[in-house]
């Protein structure tokens, strides 16, 4: 029988954060809630980032990047507001993340951007029906921290990739060489040696600083395209159908192969989302229960088909909202939904996307080094958490090797041979999610599961 009140864990972990606003409890003033709804826009103002993170992996012209900013805003707000309301009603922000990005990369990479759309609007629909239909409460058994840790890791590592890729992307003036590494020097500076809005905004603040008035002061900052964008423009359905460059004349594409490559997105990023609901139950003093998942996963779902429709990335859980959540003891759940508001209103601002799109590459890539890295890192972390097996030290080491260096040798030594697999196949090679995804879920069955012994297969599950 389905029990949505059932708790996940046998005993809930304790936090030692106090609130200062519960889950249901809101400030007083509406303008202490738009102050504190602001400040978590603030940490999470990344689109901009993984826009150019997409186009990137995807090989496709820089002038995608506005048109994509402005929608993956009015996503985030979708999403968000859809969580908090007929979600699992938690304090949780929606965003694109490095997992989806990475999967949707290498999609558009290979099969083109009406196939990347359908495998989006495909992927939503059945991450939703996943989580309607209350599955992934009861297989989350079959991927433990261990993958889940390794297939975040490998996430890290592409995120690292792009990250250095930028800050060198242009090394025709020592110019921009010296604004990345100011930036990233003011980033550790804001994040580590102050406090409040100027340490949890760190990102926005140093590329504004560096990237926008530095930028322009040194004459790298491209403030035309600026000037030529329109202050307001309602979203479009399918904007990139007919967009110059890029455009085909078709909406979507419905290719299997392409469904499947981005499902690898999907599945790291519905794990990584009940990691996310088990941290912000722990930091909002709230038992985590069986229906956070199953609800939150079939919100994310639907927000996901909501962002393909509108020609946005795929959403997901924001982890950094958790760190808001602790660093300043606001759960309220009115405040993350002025948040969405927010996020709503950026999207529609045209002016705000060409400005975040004319940074120069190298500060962004400096600052998101960082970012980078405490992915990475964070990967690492539910890795060594998890209990220290042998066989738990083969499916990470193995999980993580493979999905970094597979795609290294295939763009190096294994070119050719890369060139003469079918599509498919190339792109799964590719794909370092693809891979950590596959590659973990099969050693964890085949070692944890299928290897072993009787006595173990027998004993009851506590889940």
């Amino acid at each position: 029988m389905y029990q949505p009140e059932q708790p996940i864990f046998d005993e809930q972990p304790k936090s030692n954060i106090k609130l200062n606003y519960g889950i249901d409890e809101h400030p007083k003033s509406w303008w202490t809630t738009l102050y504190l709804a602001l400040q978590i826009t603030l940490v999470d103002f990344t689109p901009f980032i993984w826009a150019a993170s997409f186009v990137g992996i995807a090989g496709l012209p820089e002038t995608v990047i506005p048109v994509m900013i402005a929608a993956c805003f009015i996503s985030m707000g979708i999403g968000t507001l859809l969580q908090t309301t007929i979600g699992n009603r938690l304090p949780i922000v929606q965003g694109p993340s490095a997992s989806l990005v990475s999967a949707m990369g290498s999609v558009t990479a290979v099969y083109g951007m009406p196939a990347a759309w359908g495998s989006i609007i495909v992927g939503g629909l059945l991450e939703a029906a996943v989580g309607a239909g209350r599955l992934m409460s009861k297989i989350r058994k079959f991927i433990p921290p261990v993958v889940v840790g390794a297939v975040v890791a490998s996430i890290g590592f592409v995120a690292t990739k792009l990250a250095v890729t930028w800050t060198f992307s242009n090394t025709s003036s020592p110019v921009y060489l010296i604004l990345a590494l100011v930036a990233f020097l003011l980033a550790l500076f804001l994040k580590f040696c102050c406090k409040g809005i100027l340490s949890q905004g760190f990102i926005l603040i140093a590329v504004v600083i560096v990237g926008v008035i530095g930028g322009s002061c040194c004459g790298v900052m491209n403030w035309q395209s600026v000037l030529d964008a329109e202050w307001f423009a309602l979203p479009r359905i399918f904007p990139f159908k007919d967009f110059p460059g890029v455009g085909t004349g078709k909406a979507i594409a419905i290719i299997g192969a392409a469904i499947l490559g981005g499902l690898s997105g999907y599945i790291g990023s519905m794990f990584e989302s009940v990691g996310d609901y088990a941290a912000t139950c722990a930091a909002c003093d709230t038992m985590f229960r069986v229906r956070h998942i199953d609800r939150g996963i079939m919100a994310e779902g639907l927000s996901c088909v909501v962002s393909g429709v509108i020609g946005a990335l795929p959403v997901t859980s924001y982890t950094q909202n958790i760190g808001i959540v602790a660093a300043t003891g606001v759960a309220s759940r009115r405040v993350t939904r002025i948040a969405a508001v927010l996020f709503l209103l950026y999207g529609l601002c045209p002016k705000l996307a060409a400005l975040l799109a004319a940074i120069p590459r190298p500060v962004i890539g400096a600052v998101f080094l960082i970012t980078a890295a405490t992915i990475m890192f964070s990967g690492l972390d539910l890795v060594i958490s998890s209990e220290r097996t042998q066989k738990n030290t083969i499916i990470a080491g193995t999980t993580l090797g493979a999905s970094v260096m597979i795609p290294y040798f295939v763009t190096t030594a294994g070119k050719a041979w890369a060139s003469t697999l079918p599509a498919f196949l190339n792109m799964f090679v590719n794909s370092n999610i693809f891979i950590a995804v596959v590659m973990g879920v099969l050693l964890n069955l085949l070692l944890n599961v299928a290897f072993r012994p009787k006595k173990e297969r027998e004993k009851p599950d506590k889940n």
